[in-house]
């Protein structure tokens, strides 16, 4: 048995090692992402360059409580993922989609090197009433054409609402701005 005195020193041990600290503080923001297309859009600003989607404030849905984006002259504007490229269709007009010059005259330019994008692979069309359609061509459309990954039937109209995705094959995509309430039913 021992004896334990209460004069008994006790010495302090120290454990070797670096010592507990608190995590250092996260990094400032740089942004957000786009609920249109995931791009990162810089903090503090309210669209986001490569789509024009509204980017939301924190604690709020993007777009939340707002009427659809509305361009100058009711342009409808089809913004393409890469480079902020974007195609503008005025209300009455169709625009044909593909690399064919003489079929696509105003989109070719933007889709030439696009191997995945037919010659002749759909159309969009901006009634005079503010709807926007858009119907994959027949027999034109090799790898397809998709709204919100919804596969297109070949001539068969889908309509389009602003912030909806279409991807023409598997490669080129665009989103939809600046439509206006929209009739139930294509109009001729």
């Amino acid at each position: 048995m021992h004896d334990w005195d209460d004069d008994d020193e006790w010495e302090e041990v120290v454990v070797a090692g670096p010592r507990p600290t608190a995590p250092p503080p996260p990094p400032p923001s740089v942004g957000a992402r786009c609920p249109g297309c995931a791009a990162v859009v810089p903090a503090g600003t309210a669209v986001c360059p490569a789509c024009l989607s509204p980017v939301g404030t924190p604690g709020r849905e993007a777009g939340a409580g707002r009427r659809p984006e509305r361009l100058a002259g009711g342009v409808l504007r089809l913004v393409f993922r890469t480079g902020g490229r974007h195609l503008d269709v005025p209300r009455g007009a169709e625009l044909r989609l593909g690399r064919s010059s003489s079929w696509a005259p105003e989109a070719s330019a933007l889709l030439a090197g696009e191997e995945t994008v037919s010659g002749r692979h759909a159309t969009v069309r901006h009634t005079e009433d503010g709807a926007a359609w858009v119907t994959e061509v027949a027999q034109g459309a090799t790898n397809g054409t998709r709204v919100n990954d919804r596969v297109l039937v070949p001539d068969r109209a889908v309509r389009l609402r602003n912030g909806d995705r279409v991807e023409l094959g598997p490669r080129v995509g665009f989103v939809v701005r600046g439509i206006e309430d929209e009739p139930a039913t294509p109009a001729d």
